[in-house]
């Protein structure tokens, strides 16, 4: 995979020789490099534990660890849009579809010879995107039309799984939620506000929290838990619940104010959903 390091590299450096080493952008610039290489350690071991998946050929294996390492490539460009609008003061507000990411990555790669196939495009356009949206696509469309459909959508799915999974590495160690520019965006009122009941529908509708609707920093918190909804292999869900992320997101909940008990039936939830 070294030609693909480079071509990574060769994104990630674009940016970081025109965003300033003390901006928040390069922060994030930086962040997404690292976040990169841990979604494809993660896929890794994803598609290393996952029955289903025992019997992937090379060429399989070749396409996915492409698409975990690339999912992100359009990041250091979107990163770049950003910054030079705040020099304009251009307000691009977190979760603003301004400049889409997949979409750029997609675009990045389509035009390489060797990356130009619907394994790895189906996966970096839409690994961000609600399955809704994914399943009303022109590109999903046509992956159901592939003779190669299946390998094509099990590769959007460990994608989608790892990146998850990666997020919840870094949002659990660091306290990631807190640094990034949704957060800081947040008014005072929001950080301390409740889950809003918009949020708390879906959730116990077993629907991946739509961000739009997300107002407050508790409401960010149950849009992570409800990954759980969102993961596709058995493999994820448990690392989701063994490893210390949901206890993590939970007690992020009841340091924020919410109710002990409401903290409890979330918590039900998400073990009933994974049995």
């Amino acid at each position: 995979m070294i030609e693909d390091f480079i071509e990574l590299k060769k994104h990630y450096q674009r940016a970081a020789a025109e965003i300033p080493s003390d901006s928040f952008y390069h922060f994030t610039i930086n962040h997404k490099f690292r976040h990169s290489v841990q979604v494809l350690q993660t896929g890794r071991e994803i598609m290393n534990n996952t029955p289903e998946l025992a019997d992937i050929s090379d060429e399989f294996r070749t396409y996915a660890e492409r698409a975990l390492l690339f999912h992100d490539i359009g990041r250091f460009h979107e990163a770049v849009c950003i910054y030079r609008d705040s020099l304009k003061n251009i307000d691009v507000a977190a979760g603003s579809n301004k400049y889409d990411h997949g979409f750029i990555g997609y675009d990045i790669l389509k035009e390489i010879p060797r990356y130009n196939n619907l394994k790895l495009l189906l996966a970096i356009k839409y690994h961000g995107k609600m399955m809704e949206q994914v399943k009303a696509s022109d590109l999903w469309q046509e992956a159901e039309k592939s003779a190669d459909e299946q390998e094509i959508k099990q590769i959007l799915y460990i994608v989608r799984d790892a990146d998850k999974l990666a997020n919840l590495i870094v949002h659990k160690t660091s306290n990631h939620l807190k640094e990034d520019s949704f957060y800081k965006q947040l008014s005072p009122k929001a950080k301390r506000a409740g889950i809003s009941h918009a949020v708390m529908e879906q959730f116990e509708n077993h629907k991946v929290v739509y961000f739009p609707t997300i107002y407050s920093y508790t409401d960010r918190v149950m849009m992570v838990l409800s990954w759980i909804f969102d993961f596709n292999f058995q493999y994820t869900r448990k690392q989701f619940l063994n490893a210390g992320y949901t206890d993590y997101l939970l007690n992020e909940l009841i340091l924020n104010g919410v109710a002990p008990n409401i903290v409890e039936n979330i918590s039900k939830t998400l073990c009933s959903f994974n049995a």
